[in-house]
């Protein structure tokens, strides 16, 4: 039977007597002047002697996981990573540059072989001294059956003076710039002598022109000077050799992935394959993040056997030693890693395959480095500070405060729980 929540048998008796203590504590204190006019201090708490652990293994988890991450960038699994991020170079920009125009997927290589580049059209005028009179109109078209305009200059000005042939040929260049008829003129003078050129705005042999009419002080105009001319090349890719003609110098191979413009006449090899700085920029940071995680654990060895089985599995290595120094990394006698990326973009250069093998392939760095980053995620949490346990164990069994705190909190089990609430209200009042 219960009256108000007390019960009448054994437990909820001495329960209830354990409350009336803590009332009485209660009133003691509240009438005590020493604490009638302020509220009492908060203890402060104290540090336990396993908040450094945790502080430990906050840092450990963020180590292995920028291990794992910066590993993860140079494996050949991912495909947003460094090692297919491909850069598109041109052996000879003399003869061509290239660019991606669309995602490459696959490293690859061809032969570009330039014949003829594409032309446009020029056509210049017989030279005329430029301070002479006109001695007759102009009345020409420029263009072709798509596109043209007409020229329309006379000799004489308002006034009735007659112009000079310069500043026909000034008129007639203005006429033109200012229609859409793909032709730029120009009046080009030197040592007193002026011609009128006119160049299309457009390469090859569909975009020529012609000029027909009076032609003034421009004669010879209708004469072409540079013919217009399709570009013609070949490429050369697993064997097979094609040819192409093209009215543009800017054109497409490999499917439109690749973009090619041609500067002149000769042969070039244009290559898709990974970028030096970005892949040397990323061996260089799993090489930090390997470096920060070792300096970790071995600060930390003797927190835990977790510890120093991790830094057992890192200072292991990530590889052969002749193979790591192919790609720049040598070992220093504490297990860390020392990296020179000119080393490595040399050998990207002169032995691609297998520098990029050595980096993404199976028994890779990069592998080995997210193999290691995992073990050092999936290791039980408590076998990383164990050592810290059993000394936080330790000490808190040799502290007076477990002997009392043994005693007192069993509530009113434990007499010795009254002795202790007497003895503290005594002190308190």
């Amino acid at each position: 039977m219960a009256i108000n929540g007390i019960h009448s048998y054994g437990t909820g008796y001495y329960d209830y007597q354990s409350s009336i203590n803590n009332i009485r504590l209660t009133q003691a204190l509240a009438k005590n002047p020493r604490f009638a006019q302020s509220a009492i201090s908060p203890v402060s708490p104290v540090s336990g002697s396993l908040k450094d652990s945790i502080h430990f293994m906050k840092k450990y988890n963020s180590a292995m996981s920028d291990l794992m991450s910066t590993a993860n960038t140079l494996r050949s699994v991912n495909r947003a990573g460094a090692m297919k991020d491909l850069q598109v170079t041109s052996s000879n920009e003399n003869v061509a540059t290239a660019k991606e125009k669309f995602n490459l997927k696959d490293v690859k290589e061809m032969t570009l072989n330039v014949s003829q580049l594409a032309k446009a059209q020029v056509n210049t005028s017989t030279g005329v001294n430029a301070s002479d009179v006109a001695v007759s109109d102009m009345n020409f078209t420029v263009g072709n059956a798509a596109n043209s305009v007409d020229v329309n200059i006379s000799a004489v000005r308002e006034d009735g003076s007659t112009k000079t042939n310069f500043q026909m040929l000034q008129e007639a260049a203005s006429q033109i710039n200012e229609n859409s008829a793909d032709v730029r003129a120009t009046v080009v003078q030197k040592d007193g002598v002026a011609s009128l050129e006119l160049k299309g705005t457009r390469t090859g042999v569909s975009n020529g022109f012609q000029v027909n009419g009076n032609l003034g002080a421009a004669g010879g105009l209708d004469k072409v000077q540079t013919e217009a001319a399709n570009a013609v090349y070949s490429v050369t890719m697993n064997g097979r050799t094609s040819k192409y003609e093209s009215h543009s110098n800017e054109v497409s191979v490999d499917f439109a992935r690749i973009g090619v413009t041609l500067k002149g006449v000769g042969e070039s090899t244009i290559r898709a394959d990974v970028d030096a700085d970005k892949v040397s920029s990323a061996v260089s940071d799993l090489v930090d993040a390997y470096n920060a995680s070792l300096k970790l654990l071995n600060d930390n060895y003797d927190r835990g056997a977790g510890v120093d089985k991790q830094l057992r599995n890192l200072a292991a290595g990530l590889g052969p030693e002749k193979s790591l120094e192919k790609l720049g990394i040598t070992v220093n006698k504490d297990a860390t890693l020392k990296f020179d990326e000119k080393v490595l973009k040399k050998s990207l250069k002169e032995e691609p395959s297998l520098t990029k093998d050595l980096i993404s392939g199976a028994s890779g760095i990069a592998n080995k480095a997210f193999g290691k980053a995992t073990a050092g995620m999936n290791v039980n949490s408590s076998t990383l500070i164990d050592h810290d346990i059993e000394s936080a164990q330790a000490e808190a069994m040799s502290s007076p405060y477990h002997a009392f705190n043994l005693y007192s909190r069993g509530g009113a089990y434990a007499m010795n729980n009254y002795y202790a609430v007497g003895m503290m209200i005594n002190y308190l009042v």
